[in-house]
């Protein structure tokens, strides 16, 4: 009796299979036929890039126009999934790709080729700005350009002063003399085009000071992924760009899901720019985001499989660069790691701005004294605290988001910029007086 409904099970389950491969619809065989193609693909045609370029024009044509700036978080993500409706309608995106992710104000997609895309619904700087009123939190509202004071927010700590007066005062001594170069650091700089920027005037104070420290620091304002190729030329890469947490959907028939931390980029992705990272878009090593190129991990496992890194610090100021509370990802610190990186640092989940400013500030400041990596990060904490809501609160906030953003530090905590172990940086501070601390430093940050 048993084996007789066995094979009466196994009759219907056949049956439902036939049934199921017989009816199903003729566009889900074709679609699924065509993707299962494109993955296949390892090169980008002129005719898939022009299809993209068209996707990619809807897209920024709307993330770019004053209404979409004036919408609300709900009004984005309509939108965003109206225009990709019509898109998949012309066949430019896979239908079936289309995903919301509401916890990181996403929508991804894949084009009709086989690339990754996205729509970012959420303002990159929600949860990053202190933007509540004076009377809400006991803050002050973020100020504008015009009343911009890097000097001011930025204060320097008493071991730092110090430094600076020695580093001036070892200039004019052979004895004991530091280098000239202790080392070679870039700002990779994608938060904007720096064009009447809030954040611009900081870096370029920072980029002053560590200069008349004796680090000689590059500001990259035009990021590309070519210029994220060559981080191994330096001592110091520091990644200030925006990060997200990216989720889509892939696999021809069985539909399977990925998320992964990702760097958005200001580089805008044009025809030829496609062709030419055409493997790279295929592979998902670089996804589109608001019709700009993003980096993956798989893009610096990639790029540094030589171990290319081997003299290299890495600071990444980007959000959910590991990942989110909950869902860590050290994906990207694996991948830099293993192109030879001696130490990565970054942050779990969004965080503050000016937290995450000040937390570099100290770092590099005492990187540039002779700390090795780990003891500067410990002294950034400890004036700053251990995480972005410690900060938050104790300035007065009193709506702080949601997760607090830490940062973690991976590799080698002993690693250091070129400054001589058996030089005090301090050791001269006391020959000089207060207003000649600062001295040429401050003389070349204004």
């Amino acid at each position: 009796m048993k084996e007789q409904r066995h094979r009466f099970l196994c009759a219907v389950c056949a049956l439902a299979l036939v049934l199921t491969a017989v009816l199903a619809p003729a566009a889900w065989a074709a679609e699924g036929a065509d993707e299962a193609q494109a993955e296949a693909k390892t090169t980008l045609t002129a005719a898939d890039a022009a299809q993209m370029q068209q996707a990619d024009a809807a897209v920024t044509a709307l993330t770019g126009s004053e209404e979409y700036e004036q919408m609300s978080r709900e009004q984005r993500r309509a939108a965003a999934l109206d225009e990709l409706d019509g898109l998949a309608r012309k066949g430019l995106v896979r239908r079936s790709s289309i995903r919301t992710d509401e916890e990181n104000g996403i929508v991804s997609f894949t084009y009709s080729c086989g690339v990754l895309g996205g729509i970012l619904f959420t303002p990159a700087d929600e949860l990053e700005e202190m933007t509540l009123d004076a009377g809400e939190n006991g803050l002050r509202p973020p100020r504008g350009l015009a009343e911009a004071s890097p000097c001011a927010e930025m204060p320097l700590t008493e071991d730092v002063r110090e430094a600076a007066a020695a580093r001036q005062n070892a200039r004019q001594s052979d004895e004991n003399a530091l280098p000239d170069t202790i080392g070679r650091a870039a700002i990779y700089y994608a938060f904007d085009n720096t064009v009447n920027s809030s954040r611009f005037p900081y870096y370029s104070y920072m980029q002053g000071f560590w200069e008349g420290m004796g680090i000689r620091t590059t500001m990259n304002t035009r990021v590309t992924l070519a210029d994220l190729r060559r981080m191994d030329r330096y001592d110091l890469c520091i990644l200030s760009a925006h990060g997200a947490y990216y989720t889509y959907s892939y696999g021809a028939l069985w539909k399977r899901t990925r998320t992964e931390p990702i760097i958005l980029l200001t580089e805008e992705s044009t025809f030829y720019k496609d062709i030419i990272y055409s493997f790279e878009l295929l592979s998902h090593r670089v996804i589109k985001m608001n019709g700009l190129y993003c980096a993956t991990a798989d893009f610096f496992r990639n790029a540094y499989r030589a171990g290319q890194l081997s003299s290299t610090i890495v600071y990444s100021e980007t959000c959910e660069f590991l990942g989110v509370t909950g869902s860590v990802d050290e994906s990207m610190a694996e991948a830099l790691l293993a192109g030879g990186a001696r130490a990565v640092l970054g942050y779990v989940n969004n965080v503050y701005t000016v937290y995450s400013r000040s937390m570099l500030w100290d770092t590099v400041n005492h990187l540039g004294m002779g700390m090795t990596i780990g003891g500067a990060v410990t002294h950034a904490k400890d004036t700053y605290g251990e995480n972005d809501i410690i900060w938050y609160t104790e300035q007065g906030g009193r709506r702080p988001h949601a997760a607090a953003a830490y940062l973690v530090l991976y590799g080698d905590p002993n690693a250091r910029l070129n400054v001589p172990a058996n030089y005090s940086l301090a050791q001269r501070a006391d020959e000089i007086t207060v207003d000649d601390i600062l001295g040429e430093v401050l003389d070349r940050a204004a």
